[in-house]
């Protein structure tokens, strides 16, 4: 069966064992292999992976699951607890943030690239012990954290023994950004038409054309329709009118799945619910959904129909999973989620998320779980994981003052992660409520923070913005305070309020109600009022200078400073000494930031070697953490390194 879904990729299939030969001679490399549901990439692949098997390379794999793109770092841990034996060998930080991350440890990861460092440092140890070939499935539906580590491992995998390869259906800049990338096209008429003949021989002329019309070189359903076909008596394939591909493939999948009993039935149900899940959870949640014992038999209909893999709880194709939720009525997928809920005891996540698709109207019971369940992905480093817990806690909540603040801690880490439209678009759903005024403050700084550039008319909005932060500051928030108050100040640094809203401002920084030596307020006179409040910043300074410090985040903000009202020396130095302890964090975020300061200094004191490093690694890690401001800022600097050398081409 294998060799017949092959036919036609020998190109694909020689590049895939090039990779692994490559990996087995101590040169690795990742490739992305894309393609569309049922191309052939997963059967490509284990094709790859069993050869790899066989000349001696350990094979790993982890899957993405649909059901479990919201809890972050799930694929992640698949893959580590293939290597556990291994982590107590990694670095301390690295091993306290890998624990952390895959939920070994009930900490906060201290940065996701950080939580990267410690899993390539884990796959190089392993492929240092055998050639190692890693393989990621469904990477389409992979939690965002654990594609962001993918991606940072796979971008710095050279010479080690290791090879990476990711299957998806479409590419990410995640995983795919700067990675070799294997398209599977469909097959041509010619191999269609070998295919569909070795498969289904002695089909009529006018049949076996609208199969192939209707495969379009899918070589699934090149595989698949016919089989169906004799399912339902191929009528419909003399039947007017094509329809899309994904949809007859789902179709001739459901027709399989209406036949089946009951009980198996409720089973691969659960099981397209619950990711793939264990086939004891499954079971166990399709006892207490139809109140009947159900046992591992019920599995038997499901295999001989080709539904699922004999060995377990896997589903054949994706496919497969969409045709359970076609097959089943909202009804009974809602009784599916609730019966999971009640089996997954001690896994509050997995259960926040079975709960609230089991509730169609609002409950609270249901809402708060998720809030947990996001406050858990924040501390394990899942923005993206802890915004979509915080988006359906919303949905389910009816009190409008919990509403509010769900709405707008959503709208926050929208804005944190560059979604502008989502956080606009949480912000108007928060602001047609009856705001307190403390999420009064909050719904403004994420108002003026989605401002790209200061229009006539909006200073007074920024000038209100700082003078709310400093009550909020002094009503006991000066966390909140302090970051709304940012962002009153960057409108102006980056925009013009105008002159009044500036003294506004500028007034409100002075006012603020923290320590004179707090990093953040000598940062934010520095870039509120460079000339007028210079000499005290440089001041300010100048003491930070004069005692030590291991505060890597405020040494990166007082470097800031430091370039902002012309003091490019003392930058250089404040930077510097943040430079390691970033590293040695994994912060790379911040590093980029850092380093953009760094090259920064160096071009305004014309030391171009150092400028020109420091813009190399500044610029690589811009790209990498996303940050596109800081990518333009660096193009600036190396110009400005070009004029000093006197080359006015670069």
């Amino acid at each position: 069966m294998r060799q017949r879904a092959l036919l036609g990729r020998e190109e694909e299939r020689r590049a895939l064992a090039a990779l692994v030969e490559q990996a087995a001679s101590g040169s690795g490399g990742a490739v992305v292999v894309l393609g569309a549901p049922g191309i052939g990439k997963s059967t490509l692949v284990a094709e790859a992976a069993e050869r790899a098997a066989s000349g001696g390379t350990r094979v790993i794999t982890a899957v993405g699951v649909q059901s479990e793109e919201h809890l972050p770092y799930a694929g992640l841990h698949q893959l580590v607890h293939q290597l556990r034996d291994g982590i107590d060998d990694l670095p301390g930080p690295q091993r306290a943030a890998l624990r952390a991350a895959v939920g070994l440890d009930d900490e906060a990861v201290p940065d996701l690239y950080l939580v990267g460092l410690a899993a390539l440092t884990l796959l190089s140890d392993a492929a240092v012990k055998a050639p190692l070939l890693v393989v990621v499935e469904d990477a389409h539906w992979m939690d965002r954290a654990s594609l962001d580590v993918l991606g940072f491992v796979a971008r710095r995998i050279e010479s080690d023994p290791l090879a990476l390869v990711a299957v998806t259906r479409g590419l990410d800049d995640r995983l795919g950004g700067g990675l070799p990338v294997l398209r599977l096209h469909p097959l041509t008429d010619e191999v269609s038409g070998e295919l569909l003949d070795v498969v289904a021989p002695g089909l009529g002329q006018q049949v076996r054309r609208r199969l192939l019309e209707e495969a379009a070189g899918n070589p699934l359903a090149l595989t698949e329709l016919p089989v169906a076909l004799q399912a339902v008596g191929g009528a419909y394939a003399l039947t007017p009118g094509p329809l899309p591909l994904t949809e007859r493939l789902e179709r001739t999948f459901t027709a399989r799945v209406s036949r089946l009993p009951v009980d198996t039935r409720a089973v691969l149900l659960l099981a397209a619910l619950n990711g793939d899940g264990t086939v004891d959870e499954c079971l166990a949640a399709a006892s207490r959904m139809l109140g009947t014992a159900v046992d591992v038999a019920a599995l038997g209909p499901a295999v001989e129909a080709g539904l699922v893999q004999a060995w377990g709880m896997v589903f054949r194709h994706p496919l497969v999973r969409s045709a359970m939720h076609h097959a089943a009525t909202a009804a009974e997928r809602q009784a599916g989620h609730a019966a999971l809920a009640a089996e997954l005891q001690g896994q509050p996540d997995r259960q926040a998320w079975h709960r609230a698709a089991a509730t169609a109207g609002p409950d609270e019971h249901a809402a708060r779980d998720l809030d947990s369940t996001a406050d858990r992905a924040l501390r394990r480093g899942g923005v993206a994981a802890a915004l979509a817990a915080l988006r359906r806690a919303a949905e389910l909540t009816a009190d409008p003052t919990a509403r509010a603040d769900r709405l707008l801690r959503a709208a926050e880490l929208a804005l944190e992660s560059g979604q502008c439209d989502v956080a606009a678009h949480l912000l108007a759903q928060a602001r047609s409520l009856d705001l307190s005024a403390r999420d009064q403050g909050r719904a403004a700084w994420v108002g003026i923070a989605l401002v790209e550039g200061a229009a006539q008319g909006e200073g007074a909005a920024t000038a209100e913005l700082a003078e709310l932060a400093v009550g909020i500051t002094a009503g006991g928030e000066p966390v909140l305070g302090l970051r709304m108050l940012w962002g009153a100040v960057l409108h102006c640094f980056w925009g013009e309020p105008g002159p009044a809203a500036r003294r506004r401002v500028a007034a409100a920084v002075d006012r603020m109600p923290v320590d004179a030596d707090n990093a953040d307020l000598v940062a934010l006179r520095a870039y509120c009022a460079p000339v007028e409040r210079g000499r005290a910043v440089l001041d300010a300074l100048t003491g930070q200078l004069e005692r030590s410090s291991e505060d890597a985040e405020g040494d990166q903000l007082l470097g800031g400073a430091a370039v902002t009202v012309g003091a490019p020396a003392l930058a250089g130095r404040l930077t510097a000494r943040s430079l390691n302890a970033l590293r040695a964090q994994g912060r790379l975020s911040m590093l980029a930031r850092a380093l953009c300061v760094q090259a920064g200094s160096a071009a305004r004191l014309g030391d171009v070697r150092a400028g020109h490093l420091a813009a190399e690694e500044a610029a690589e890690l811009a790209r990498e953490t996303g940050q596109p401001l800081v990518h333009a800022m660096v193009h600036a600097i190396r110009a400005q390194l070009a004029a000093v050398c006197g080359d006015p081409r670069a």
